[in-house]
């Protein structure tokens, strides 16, 4: 048996190239032609299409980097020179070189074809942008382990190579910069065959983003929030069955009428698959939101541009537009892949939507915080002392808490304990903290921040900051003074009954010192438990959304063991209850927590670090007032404390009510009014409108019968109304002259 002869490698053949002295006689002599005409004649005669595929693209990565280098092109002689970019201008070179010199387009023609052919391009087409079907938090996971650990580069993955060549927005910048006319004619002279991989992998791309579109649209969540149909009619089905027909019809070499019909049909399921996309997320802004759906149908958006660029690619109507809407492809492929790396741009997307249904959430509850009338003012100051009389409790257990030298994690844990129940006992009670309403109030003055109207869109804006800001004061008056004078008359009778107060002399120091404003962290920790109190609000709102997305009130109403232990009444009952208290629970229940954990935490970490809130700031205070007597009230150390309890006030407040508008305003798009516009407006109304911002509503008085200058009836006037109104309003003149009352809920 003969052996098998040893294989020997073939040499490349020897071809004829043209000297740089030939090159530059159709360029003018200068220093850059013959620079430019030199590195191009270097690169081209040094092109070898049998060199192994790490050489070859190599080799396409230097020609890449020549034609996005700096420096002047020269342009033919005798000819004026285009206004051009830099890579046109260097494509135009290589295009006039490429068209005078056949033998080396033939090599960059088998260059090209046959790394296309040995490497794949799926992956180009079906990645960058798009999910793999893992969800938000499995992509945000990939991305920070790409970050931390990169992938291992793919020989075979044309992708890893197309990243290399257009790096970032300076590789996009360049092909966007590209002339179409330059491409074109510089496809032209590589010929369609070369291109064939590039097809096939066209092909199957679409075949794979169709399923995946098919894939998200048909989960049960998108069909649940979808009118009920048959699923055959869907178009998440229809769409895949289309984009196969279409490409069937392209391999068959089909022409003419029969593929712009099987391509019409492609774009009206696409056009359906948007509908249906548009009609799940404006049922989830009616009724709730999901970040992950939110999220699966933006990616179930960008799957369909992929899907219809590619369709594009496979059936265009007329093959000279091929290689420019290849190139935008190649553009936007490159931005994605860009913008896919960052973990922050995943989620801001994502966020947003579901941002914006929680400050609506929390705007609701904030409306029923301000009040317009007289009527609701006094019940807001009503609703306020009931808060300060039972945050008197609150405060005399976290003194309590304080001074028991409890462990670490236990203390924080018995003033979390303490701190939500006593929110939740407020809530409950219909009473109001007035810490709790700004980041509240704030949401539902962003749905009033859009004043492109002018002047009279300003006004109704400072008109509802008036009266968020008298409400927000009658609350903090109303708290303050409730449990001072509760927590001064408890101080009292205890110190009558036991013959000694309820702080000893040390402790109720402590408390004075701890509030002094500059020799004590207080504006720090006012202003952390101001981005608290924020927090608060936000997982109230969330909590909200997420009670009405997974629809517990119905899951609660329908359970089978509440309805045997409640009966069917009172588990529908409950369940009302919870879709109307969730927001106010969440923001209570995480308030407390927030309150009596971040100091413990804080110090576990050998953070310094405190929480001070107005409320409960001032009943300390106040107890500590009890114990030290009536005669140290006036030393400079605790006038000095109150100074900081005013400034922890207004810190709380500020601060709360800053981070909730600028988070609102951004969660609604909307561009925030300037301070300075905003100032001007509230001292155009000089002294009276300063004023609203301060003292109560003044009621309402009907508006005086029309009458002329000189007592006379005037012709235009009116005639009285014949039910009794003064034929102005239609009401009885009996009642007209009570202003008009709204329900308005506390809590």
């Amino acid at each position: 048996m003969l052996a098998s002869p040893i294989p020997v490698p073939c040499p490349e053949p020897v071809l004829s190239s043209p000297t740089l002295e030939q090159l530059l006689t159709s360029y003018p002599r200068t220093p850059e032609a013959e620079q430019r005409l030199g590195e191009l004649h270097t690169l081209l005669t040094s092109a070898r299409p049998r060199a192994p595929l790490a050489a070859r693209l190599t080799w396409l990565e230097e020609l890449v980097r020549w034609l996005q280098a700096p420096g002047a092109t020269p342009s033919r002689r005798g000819r004026l020179a285009p206004v051009e970019s830099q890579g046109s201008a260097r494509l135009r070179l290589l295009v006039e070189v490429l068209s005078e010199v056949p033998t080396w387009c033939e090599v960059l023609r088998d260059v090209l074809a046959s790394v296309l052919a040995e490497t794949s391009a799926l992956t180009l087409f079906t990645e960058p942008g798009l999910s793999a079907g893992r969800g938000l938090l499995g992509d945000a996971l990939a991305r920070l382990g790409q970050q931390l650990v990169p992938p291992a580069p793919e020989e075979r993955d044309l992708s890893q190579w197309v990243w290399r060549l257009f790096p970032g927005k300076e590789g996009q910048t360049w092909l966007d910069e590209l002339s179409e006319e330059q491409v074109v004619a510089f496809c032209a002279l590589l010929r369609v065959p070369s291109f064939a991989p590039l097809t096939e992998a066209v092909e199957d791309a679409v075949l794979v983003l169709a399923a995946r579109v098919s894939t998200l649209g048909l989960a049960s969540d998108v069909m649940a929030r979808l009118p009920p149909g048959p699923v055959e009619h869907s178009p998440f089905v229809r769409l895949p069955r289309a984009c196969e027909a279409l490409r069937l019809e392209v391999r068959a070499g089909a022409q003419g009428s029969t593929v712009e019909r099987r391509r019409e049909v492609c774009a009206e399921a696409i056009a359906d698959c948007r509908a249906a996309a548009q009609r799940v997320l404006r049922h989830m802004d009616v009724h709730a939101v999901g970040t992950d759906l939110v999220y699966r149908l933006e990616q179930l958006g960008h799957t369909l541009d992929r899907l219809e660029s590619l369709l594009w690619l496979l059936a265009p109507d007329r093959a000279r537009a091929t290689p420019g809407a290849a190139l935008r492809l190649l553009s936007s492929l490159v931005d994605a892949h860009t913008r896919e790396r960052s973990v922050a741009a995943l989620f801001r997307s994502s966020v947003r939507c579901i941002s914006r249904r929680i400050f609506e959430h929390t705007g609701e509850v904030g409306r029923h915080y301000i009040a317009t009338t007289q009527d609701e003012y006094h019940r807001m100051v009503s609703a306020a002392a009931g808060g300060g009389l039972l945050t008197a409790g609150t405060a005399a257990l976290k003194l309590a808490i304080t001074f028991a030298a409890l462990p670490l994690f236990f203390e924080g844990l018995a003033a979390a304990t303490n701190y939500a129940l006593g929110f939740l006992l407020i809530q409950l009670l219909g009473f109001t903290l007035a810490t709790k309403q700004p980041s509240m109030t704030a949401a539902a003055l962003a749905a009033s921040m859009d004043v492109k109207a002018g002047d009279k869109g300003m006004h109704s804006l400072v008109q509802q900051l008036a009266c968020i800001t008298r409400s927000q004061l009658a609350s903090v008056f109303g708290n303050l003074g409730a449990v001072v004078a509760t927590v001064t008359f408890v101080g009292l009778v205890f110190q009558a009954l036991r013959g000694q107060p309820l702080l000893e002399a040390s402790e109720a120091e402590y408390v004075v010192r701890s509030l002094h404003p500059l020799k004590s962290g207080t504006l720090l920790f006012a202003a952390l438990t101001g981005v608290l109190l924020w927090c608060s609000s936000v997982f109230g709102g969330w909590l909200e959304n997420w009670v009405h997305y997974q629809r517990l009130p119905e899951a609660l109403a329908r359970h089978p063991g509440l309805r045997c232990l409640l009966g069917e009444a009172r588990a529908k009952k409950l369940g009302e209850a919870l879709a109307r208290h969730a927001c106010g629970l969440g923001a209570n229940v995480s308030l407390g927590l927030l309150l009596g954990m971040t100091p413990a935490v804080c110090h576990f970490f050998g953070l310094p670090m405190d929480v001070r809130h107005v409320t409960l700031s001032a009943g300390t205070l106040a107890f500590a007032g009890t114990a030290l007597g009536p005669e140290r009230l006036v030393e400079p150390a605790f006038l000095w404390a109150v100074v900081g309890l005013l400034a922890v006030g207004v810190i709380n407040l500020a601060v709360s009510f800053s981070l909730g508008l600028s988070a609102a305003v951004r969660a609604r798009g909307l561009e925030p009014v300037g301070f300075l516009r905003l100032a001007c407006a509230v001292l155009a109304g000089g002294f009276r409108s300063l004023a609203d911002f301060v003292r109560p509503p003044v009621p309402l008085l009907p508006a005086p019968p029309p009458s002329s200058r000189y007592g006379v009836r005037s012709a235009a006037r009116p005639r009285p109304s014949t039910r009794g109104g003064d034929g102005l309003h239609g009401m009885p003149l009996a009642t007209s002259r009570t202003p008009p009352s709204t329900h308005h809920q506390n809590g």
